[in-house]
């Protein structure tokens, strides 16, 4: 009885066996079947969908060709203390109204439209426009460049004076040496709510672009954002704020960019313009005779981009002992014993 019971297990596993293989059989057939029509001819859904794929001529929708040492990065939101030069210009209604750079001691670069709007006060030492949550200096004067006469003027940059501050609240930014913006590709943009909506916060944002107009006559840079994969809205909603290459200013942003796009690939190029730049080769003789002029008056030292402002001294309190021959810590036992005594007495 062992022996048969034995034997009917095996032929169990036999004709699952059996049944396996004649099922792979069946697939390896349907297979075979299905790769010989694909070599032989598509079916018409195949046909659809490969009219799908885009093609380089096509003039709306150009493939992406970025450079692979690119630098161009979607816009993302800065660390306390990464632009420690950065300013934001605030009015009397405690509104934002655009950005500015640190170049001296109570010296804000930003355009001659910004100083003609109902400035009133600076936010240093911040990472939004929120007055409780940065140093306030308030503005003494303002100055447009020479030339400027408003509208279409190109000479699109201003000064805001300050009160002093100490070296701790801000670093200064070194201007840059460039006498042209042939060589200046990958550019960084620094501002005040890039992408933000009206009514909302205004945090300190920045973004990776690209220069695409090494050769226009009228020394205006124009910045691109194209080729990457990202969900981010991308948009320019300010003015005023620094242009950086090599952590030194190369121009400012003297118009930016409202309509945003709320999701770009890095397939399909789309040449999205960010920003209208003023090189800073275009105003830098004015700038360094202000800068000058404004040191010599009161020379207060302030740390260089990318260095840090100064550290915030401590004042340490020692308490010393008027009686000979007891140390200090035992002189502030007694003290705190009598205390303690005459509260609970």
């Amino acid at each position: 009885m062992k022996s048969i019971f034995v034997l009917s297990q095996y032929l169990i596993l036999i004709v699952l066996i059996c049944e396996f293989v004649g099922i792979a059989a069946g697939e390896n057939v349907k297979k075979s079947v299905d790769d010989s029509r694909d070599d032989n001819g598509e079916s018409d859904d195949s046909k659809d969908e490969s009219m799908d794929i885009p093609v380089e001529n096509e003039t709306n929708n150009l493939t992406c060709t970025r450079r692979q040492n690119s630098l161009m990065h979607e816009i993302r939101s800065a660390k306390a203390k990464e632009f420690p030069f950065m300013a934001a210009v605030m009015s009397h209604q405690n509104e934002y109204l655009c950005s500015g750079s640190v170049v001296s001691n109570g010296l804000i670069l930003t355009t001659a439209q910004c100083t003609q709007q109902p400035i009133s006060y600076v936010l240093l030492d911040t990472i939004n426009d929120k007055k409780d949550e940065a140093v306030t200096l308030h503005i003494t004067k303002s100055e447009k460049f020479p030339t400027y006469t408003g509208g279409e003027s190109l000479k699109d940059v201003g000064l805001i004076y300050t009160e002093k501050h100490n070296s701790s609240v801000a670093s200064k930014i070194r201007l840059s040496n460039f006498t042209s913006s042939r060589n200046l590709v990958d550019l960084v943009g620094v501002g005040f709510g890039l992408n933000a909506d009206v009514g909302q916060t205004k945090e300190l944002q920045y973004i990776g672009m690209e220069h695409r107009s090494p050769y226009d006559p009228s020394d205006i840079m124009r910045a691109y954002f194209d080729c990457i994969e990202t969900k981010v809205m991308t948009c320019y909603k300010d003015t005023g704020g620094p242009i950086i290459f090599n952590n030194e200013l190369v121009g400012i942003v003297i118009k930016g960019q409202d309509d945003c796009t709320k999701e770009m690939s890095s397939s399909y190029a789309i040449s999205k313009r960010m920003a209208d730049i003023l090189p800073t080769y275009t105003f830098k003789a004015w700038l360094d005779e202000r800068i000058k002029k404004n040191e010599d008056q009161e020379p207060t030292a302030l740390a260089t981009y990318p260095s840090q402002p100064a550290q915030r001294h401590k004042v340490k309190m020692t308490v010393y002992s008027r009686v000979d021959g007891i140390t200090p810590h035992f002189s502030i036992l007694m003290i705190t014993t009598t205390l303690m005594f005459v509260c609970f007495a």
